[in-house]
């Protein structure tokens, strides 16, 4: 048994138990509706890895253990001291949204890319496979969270948002979340813990690495993992072009157990996806059919000579072949024509 502060452990059949002594805070009176300078304690069943986690959330906003297990329960119950919690009505607003993590604020999203799966040529499977599980998710069935890893401009990110425009209607909803924010995922958590079972939110991190020192992918890998902040309506898809997250610093290489923790840390992070979606960039003749079915959709028919010789004379200008080239050369070529 071991005090800290105004907080008491206790280890039963290795699970810790937490006996917490809360005192009025500014919020607590909101929380727990407690008369003003009223003490009541609480026995708290806390597993050891999730001690572990309440321990370096606290060190990170500079509180007790006793504090941060107060902020939490603020955050879950009201939207806590300076955050908010939202409702299924607010989700009605809008189809996508922003975090905010400075300002713990849900922003929506007004304009959003209108890109449907239709509109991404290509990569049958491999949308089928995300499509599949997104479907999964909105029944109810076991889904998983998903990674997105490939060639830039292969159309990984267009796919997240074709998803939450082909389902909206079925309740599914994107949170946007920037990679500065991902330390406060257990606040963006807490703040849609009140949305209810009929929204199903996607959280969606774009561009996803981390360089090696950095301590933010803690908080995603708990998410990921299933922690005490986890919902069962929220899962997670990220894209990246490196098949490591964990970018290593040059400086850093130090020896051979260096390295080996390294790589136990990239696949520890990259493991926690349940699945993962690769990405290549088309070949010349892909490419090619890629560019005349965009064209295709625009109305547009030329004589395949003159347009592999567009097509070719733009690659060697971009240096390369992606779908995302294939949309840009499609639209010079219509403004082209109509002008």
């Amino acid at each position: 048994m071991v005090r800290n502060g105004k907080t008491l452990f206790f280890i039963k059949k290795g699970v810790f138990f937490l006996r917490v002594f809360l005192t009025k805070s500014e919020h607590n009176a909101i929380i727990l509706r407690m008369a003003k300078d009223e003490r009541k304690q609480m026995i708290v069943r806390i597993k050891p890895d999730m001690l572990e986690k309440l321990t370096r959330l606290a060190e990170k906003e500079y509180r007790s253990v006793n504090g941060e297990i107060e902020y939490l329960v603020a955050q879950a119950v009201c939207g806590g001291e300076n955050g908010a919690s939202y409702d299924e009505e607010f989700f009605e607003s809008a189809a996508a949204f922003i975090w905010d993590g400075a300002d713990r604020e849900l922003l929506p999203m007004r304009a959003t890319d209108p890109v449907r799966l239709s509109d991404l040529k290509k990569y049958e499977e491999e949308k089928l496979v995300v499509v599949n599980n997104t479907r999964a998710f909105l029944r109810g069935l076991p889904a998983q969270n998903v990674l997105l890893y490939g060639d830039r401009g292969t159309g990984k990110s267009s796919t997240v948002h074709a998803l939450v425009n082909e389902f909206r209607g079925d309740g599914l909803r994107l949170i946007e979340v920037k990679k500065k924010d991902i330390i406060t995922l257990p606040r963006l958590m807490n703040a849609i813990a009140l949305a209810g079972d009929n929204i199903k939110f996607i959280i969606f991190i774009d561009d996803l690495t981390f360089v090696e020192g950095q301590d933010n992918y803690g908080e995603l890998k708990a998410v990921l993992e299933g922690s005490a902040l986890h919902l069962g309506n929220v899962l997670i898809y990220a894209t990246t072009n490196r098949r490591h997250l964990i970018k290593e610093n040059a400086s850093d290489r130090m020896n051979d157990m260096h390295e080996s923790d390294l790589r136990q840390e990239q696949m520890s992070l990259s493991d926690r996806f349940g699945i993962v979606v690769t990405y290549i960039n088309p070949d010349k003749k892909e490419f090619f059919e890629i560019l005349k079915a965009v064209l295709a959709d625009r109305g547009i028919e030329l004589p395949d000579d003159m347009l592999a010789l567009e097509a070719e004379r733009f690659c060697l200008e971009k240096g390369g072949r992606s779908p995302r080239g294939a949309q840009q050369l499609a639209g010079i070529i219509e403004a082209k024509m109509k002008l």
